[in-house]
């Protein structure tokens, strides 16, 4: 079975990125021909492995839609495959793939990867999103042999919308390994990792630390990742109006200084407005460090398994999450069992072989039963 997909693999898109490499590696190692045909690396960019087949097409004329009129023959130069897969919308490479695939006959996938959250369709270019919902993507989605997303409340997302098609729910996989880096202190450290942009809403951790000034005398916030230099600046700002000397940024990092980072923490905290998972949860998780997260991510399991905390998106609710952290004599039991959900539920393994059964279905359905994640209206 050849499958090609559309995306990224470049570092620089962060967990998206991520997801498609170990989406894409997991295949390969289940026999399936996995590539990918994306645009050339950004000028800080590196691709996030190398065990995947990448085809870098020609650069686009503009970003925003991300046009290349390259493109299509590109597609078609690199031969036959049995399914085509865009990961992500919004952009021309997902309408490109679609009609090369609608063109051969053969099937293709869509996985939005959280864009079609009302919060994301409004927080920037509503109007151009929109149109471009209106006249093609939600004809493409409703002509796909599938819709691929990562939780519940993404899908009703998308039914909210108008979208017909079947769905299936597959959430992002993770790696699984050892990690030699381990915390070498006593201090409780929180963490934050990720892109720092408004919906993250990282100050919540802040102001957490804030109100919780005599908890926390003795604890440190240490916030990893770099974005939006706006955002970054109201941030620092907070926390030098705060008389807060407990916070530090890392900026961006990656490769040993991020793993020494995470092994530093005492807990890993995602206080975003919305994620259509939160791949920095399974970044802490596969660690062994208890996560909080807020409902505006679909990380119950926190609550289920005993792992972490699964709170309302409220200042006092973030706030109580982390004073509870910092009171607890359970973060090492926490983690643990954490280790146990990521391995059984998100490995690179399980998540590939659930990919596999969706393609073989899609392909052979007689041969082939209805995989139990996946949803017909």
């Amino acid at each position: 079975m050849k499958v090609l997909h559309t995306g990224t693999l470049d570092v620089n898109a962060g967990g998206p990125a991520m997801s498609t490499y170990y989406t894409l590696y997991g295949l390969r190692q289940q026999g399936v021909e996995a590539e990918i045909i994306m645009y050339p690396l950004s000028p800080t960019g590196r691709l996030r492995g190398e065990n995947v087949p990448v085809h870098f097409a020609k650069a686009p004329w503009e970003h925003k839609m991300a046009y290349s009129p390259a493109l299509k023959k590109e597609i078609e130069k690199l031969g036959e495959y049995d399914i085509y897969h865009a990961q992500g919308i919004w952009q021309y490479p997902t309408y490109a793939l679609a009609d090369i695939a609608r063109k051969k006959g053969k099937p293709y996938l869509i996985t939005p990867r959280g864009m079609l959250y009302p919060q994301d369709i409004r927080k920037s270019n509503k109007f151009f999103k929109e149109v471009s919902l209106k006249f093609r993507l939600l004809d493409d989605l409703n002509r796909a042999a599938c819709v691929q997303v990562t939780c519940k409340e993404e899908m009703e997302h998308c039914r909210n919308l108008g979208v017909t098609s079947p769905i299936a729910i597959i959430p992002n996989p993770i790696e699984i390994k050892e990690y030699k880096e381990t915390k070498k202190d006593d201090v409780f450290r929180l963490g934050y990792l990720g892109r720092l942009s408004p919906r993250k809403n990282v100050e919540g951790l802040i102001y957490a630390f804030a109100e919780l000034r005599k908890e926390t005398a003795h604890a440190e916030l240490l916030i990893i990742g770099g974005g939006d230099k706006e955002y970054e600046a109201f941030l620092k700002k907070e926390v030098s109006r705060l008389g807060l000397t407990n916070v530090r940024f890392a900026g961006f990092l990656s490769g040993k200084e991020k793993d020494e980072a995470i092994a530093s923490l005492s807990v890993l905290a995602m206080p975003s407005e919305f994620e259509n998972l939160g791949n920095v949860i399974l970044e802490g998780l596969v660690r062994g460090i208890p996560c909080i997260a807020t409902k505006g991510a679909p990380w119950e399991e926190l609550e289920t398994h005993q792992c972490g905390w699964w709170v309302e998106y409220k200042q006092e609710a973030i706030t109580e999450a982390v004073r509870q952290a910092l009171s607890s004599n359970e973060l090492k039991e926490m983690g643990e069992r954490g280790k146990l959900l990521v391995k059984e539920n998100y490995s690179v393994e399980a998540i590939a072989e659930k990919m596999k059964s969706l393609y073989n279905h899609i392909l052979l359905p007689s041969t082939y039963p209805k995989p139990f994640f996946y949803f017909k209206i």
